[in-house]
């Protein structure tokens, strides 16, 4: 596991990312989350690609002070209504993480669609860089 605080300069690369899964545990919050293909190069950090070149792990948000979405739903029934999530806009700050996020399902579900924007206060928010992470739908059409 490679724990990584300053997220700030990498959050343009999580545009068209996938939201993979959010858990919630008491006042923490953990979202299995990838990036869009980066250019090795890119990289300024110490920091591993995996193997089809994007970021891949969990963003944790700890000691949760507020969550915000725009649609009024509880994040984790988004989950249970959508299969994942694809990033349009991701924004990393001191104390505070925003998402937007254009969520779809696969067949045999119906396609639907829906559009999110999640902002979330907290104390602390950090990435922990798994690049050896499955993808959940490498194989589904």
């Amino acid at each position: 596991m490679q724990k990584f605080e300053n997220l700030v300069k990498y959050q343009a690369y999580f545009h068209d990312g996938t939201l993979f899964g959010v858990k919630r545990i008491d006042n923490t919050m953990e979202f299995l989350m990838s990036s869009a293909e980066m250019d090795p190069e890119d990289i300024q950090d110490n920091i591993l690609l995996a193997k089809d070149d994007c970021l891949k792990g969990k963003l944790h948000v700890e000691d949760v002070v507020s969550v915000k979405i725009s649609n009024e739903k509880i994040i984790e029934n988004l989950f249970n209504t959508y299969d994942y999530g694809t990033i349009l806009d991701f924004e990393v700050g001191v104390g505070v993480v925003e998402f937007g996020i254009l969520w779809t399902n696969f067949p045999p579900k119906t396609r639907t669609s829906d559009f999110s924007v999640i902002n979330i206060k907290a104390k602390k928010i950090w990435w922990e860089n798994t690049p050896d992470f499955k993808d959940p739908f490498v194989n589904r059409g």
